[in-house]
C-alpha cells in the first residue's frame, strides 16, 4: 500500500465530508461503533492526557495556539484537526510536525483489520482512532483535540479531558444539530464530561442558559469570557496584533494591577478581534490546566511565546500586501460577518474583489448580505467536492441580491481573472476552496510553498 491507496481506503469508508446531504442522519452516529473500534486498537484515547475543543466557529485556530502554547512547556504534544487545507497530513500532527506519508501508511496498514471487521465505520471514525494510535506511539503527553461535527455525537467525544473548550456558537450545520441556537449548544455541549471544567466564550443568552445548565447537571465548572476573563485591544498590523488580558471580578489598586501571574500584554499572528476572543480563551484554559495539573509549569512567558509562533494557515491569511490578497476560510453567516469586520479594521477604506464558493448545505445568500458593503464584485466558483454548490446555482442567490458577478468553475481561473483585476481580492466561502486557491497562488507566485496529496 502506498500513500495514494492508503488515503483512497479511507475515503471508501462512509465518509459524511463527501457524501450526499441526504445520506447524512444522526441516528447512524453512536459512540458505541468507535469505542468497539478503540478497544480492539487497545484504547489508546486513555493513554494520554487531552483537551477537547468544541464551537460552531474559531475551534480550529484555538486549537492550534494551545498546540502551540502546550509545545512551549517541554511537553510531547499532539494535534488532531479537520478538515485540512492542502494536505490531508495538516490533520495529525506531533511536535510541530505533521505525520509523514509512510507513517500514515503504517498506521492504515496496521488497524485495517479491525476496520475491515466492522462494517459501518465511518472516515472520520478511522482517521480519529488512527491518531489516537499515532499519538501513542509518539509518546505524546497531551494532545489537543478538535471536534469534527456538534460534539455529542461526534467520534472524538470518547476522550475524558482535563479541560473542555466551546468556542464561538453560532448557526451552522442546523440540518443535523438542530435549527435553533439552544439546540445547537445542547449538541456542542455533549462534549461536557462529569467535573472537567469546561472554558467557553461569552455566548448568546439562550445558549449561555443551555451551557449553564449542562455543566450545573455534570458538575463541572464554567469558566467563561466577558464573565471571567476580558481583552482590552492593543496595536494591529498585517502581521501581528496585540492584546491585554486580565481576569474580571477580582479585587485590584493601583499598587496591584495584576492578581493573576497570567495577566498581562499578548501578541498574535492571526488577524480579527474574534481570535482575541479564542487567544484570551487559550489563556483562560492554560490556567485551568495550571490548576490541574501540578506537572505543567506554566507561566505567563510560555504562552506569550507559544501565542506568537502559532501557525494556522488560511484564515485571514494576507498571502500579497499590495494590492492585498487575502485568504479567509469563513463558512457561515456569523464568520462571513466577522471577516468583513477585520477587512474593514485592518484594511480601511478598501473594497474588494471576491473569489467564493461554499458548500450546499451553507447559507450563500447571507454570506452575500454579510460581505457586500466591501465587495464591488463577485467571482463565483466550485472547488472539486459533490458538497459544493454548482457555480449556477450561486448565480441564481446572487442575482436575487443584484450583485456583480462573473462565474468561473475552476478555482485557478476564478483566482486568475480576480488577480487580473489588479485590486484587492478576498478569497473566502469554504476552507476548501481556501486550500486549492492558496495552493494556486503558492504556485503562481512562488512566495510560499504548499504542499498537496496530488504531490509525489
Amino acid at each position: 500500500m502506498n500513500y495514494q491507496e492508503a488515503l483512497a481506503y479511507l475515503f471508501s469508508l462512509t465518509d459524511y465530508e463527501r457524501v450526499a446531504l441526504n445520506t447524512y442522519s444522526t441516528a447512524a452516529l453512536n459512540l458505541d461503533r468507535v469505542r468497539d473500534l478503540l478497544s480492539a486498537l487497545g484504547d489508546p484515547q486513555e493513554q494520554f492526557k487531552s483537551i477537547h475543543v468544541a464551537g460552531t466557529k474559531g475551534k480550529g485556530s484555538t486549537a492550534a495556539m494551545l498546540y502551540s502554547c502546550l509545545r512551549q512547556l517541554d511537553q510531547h504534544v499532539g494535534l488532531y484537526t479537520s478538515p485540512h487545507l492542502s494536505t490531508f497530513r495538516e490533520r495529525i500532527q506531533v511536535d510541530g510536525a505533521l505525520i509523514s506519508r509512510e507513517e500514515l501508511v503504517h498506521l492504515v496498514e496496521r488497524i485495517k483489520p479491525a476496520l475491515d471487521a466492522r462494517p459501518g465505520v465511518t472516515t472520520f471514525e478511522a482517521v480519529t482512532a488512527l491518531a489516537f494510535v499515532y499519538f501513542v506511539e509518539h509518546l505524546v503527553d497531551w494532545a489537543v483535540i478538535e471536534v469534527g461535527l456538534g460534539g455529542r455525537l461526534d467520534a472524538t467525544n470518547v476522550i475524558t479531558p482535563v479541560a473542555s473548550v466551546i468556542t464561538s456558537l453560532s448557526y451552522d450545520h442546523m440540518q443535523w444539530l438542530g435549527q435553533t441556537l439552544p439546540e445547537i449548544a445542547a449538541e456542542k455541549a455533549g462534549i461536557i464530561k462529569y467535573g472537567v471544567p469546561v472554558v467557553s466564550q461569552a455566548q448568546p443568552l439562550e445558549a449561555t442558559t443551555v451551557l449553564e445548565h449542562i455543566a450545573h447537571e455534570r458538575n463541572a465548572p464554567l469558566i467563561m469570557l466577558g464573565r471571567h476573563w476580558r481583552w482590552t485591544p492593543g496595536q494591529t498590523t498585517l502581521a501581528k496584533q496585540t492584546f491585554q488580558v486580565k481576569q474580571v471580578a477580582r479585587v485590584r489598586s493601583k499598587e496591584n494591577p495584576f492578581v493573576n501571574e497570567l495577566e498581562g500584554w499578548y501578541e498574535i499572528p492571526l488577524l480579527g478581534k474574534h481570535q482575541l476572543d479564542n487567544a484570551t480563551q487559550v489563556i483562560a484554559t492554560m490556567d485551568v490546566l495550571r490548576a490541574r495539573d501540578s506537572t505543567l509549569d506554566v507561566s505567563a512567558r510560555a504562552i506569550r511565546d507559544g501565542l506568537r509562533v502559532t501557525v494556522w494557515p488560511g484564515r485571514f491569511e494576507v498571502m500579497r500586501a499590495d494590492p492585498p490578497i487575502v485568504a479567509d476560510g469563513a463558512h457561515n453567516v456569523d464568520s462571513a460577518s466577522k471577516l468583513a469586520a477585520t477587512l474593514a479594521e485592518v484594511f480601511p477604506g478598501r473594497r474588494w474583489v471576491a473569489v467564493f464558493g461554499c458548500y450546499k448545505d451553507k447559507d450563500a445568500a447571507g454570506m452575500f448580505r454579510a460581505l457586500s458593503g466591501r465587495v464591488t464584485h463577485w467571482v463565483l466558483t466550485q472547488v472539486d467536492n459533490p458538497r459544493a454548490t454548482p457555480v449556477e446555482r450561486l448565480m441564481e442567490i446572487a442575482a436575487e441580491q443584484n450583485l456583480r458577478v462573473i462565474a468561473l468553475p475552476k478555482v485557478g481561473d476564478a483566482l486568475d481573472a480576480a488577480i487580473n483585476a489588479s485590486e484587492p481580492v478576498c478569497i473566502t466561502g469554504s476552507v476548501a476552496l481556501v486550500g486549492t486557491a492558496r495552493a494556486a497562488w503558492a504556485r503562481r507566485s512562488k512566495a510560499f510553498q504548499v504542499e498537496t496529496d496530488d504531490e509525489s
